[in-house]
């Protein structure tokens, strides 16, 4: 027979471990949807942004051949602004993907978990004695 004692504190352990998943598992979530959320509001401004930068290119091949020096400054500052703003949609992906991954193994872990705390019992219950099995 388990002693009491032993009950308890497994009920307990299940209970905290149980606790900690449902917090993981909220805090991805909440990450998720936060990104989700910054995700949604850079969209329209990258669109934006693209789109003043292409009116200042188009501004920029417009002006004279004495300002060659300037336009070619202000290709080049519209060509580095592009490239910051595809990097931010890449890593904007590869947050997405990354929280994705993350919910995935925090779902297996807490499956192996469980998992693992049922082998458990089942291993002390064919452990015990067999004129122990009789008294339950």
């Amino acid at each position: 027979m388990i002693p009491t004692w032993v009950a308890v504190l497994m009920a307990v352990s299940l209970a905290v471990i149980a606790l900690a998943s449902m917090i993981v598992a909220l805090t991805v979530y909440s990450v998720r949807t936060f990104l989700g959320t910054v995700r949604d509001h850079a969209v329209p401004v990258v669109i934006e942004v693209r789109k003043l930068i292409a009116t200042i290119r188009t501004e920029a091949e417009g002006l004279a051949e004495t300002s060659r020096d300037l336009r070619q400054r202000i290709v080049h500052a519209a060509d580095a602004a592009e490239a910051r703003l595809s990097d931010l949609g890449q890593a904007l992906d590869v947050a997405q993907q990354e929280v994705g991954e993350t919910a995935r193994d925090v779902a297996a872990t807490a499956r192996t978990v469980r998992r693992g705390v049922s082998m458990w019992q089942l291993g002390r219950v064919l452990r015990r004695r067999p004129d122990d099995r009789g008294k339950d």
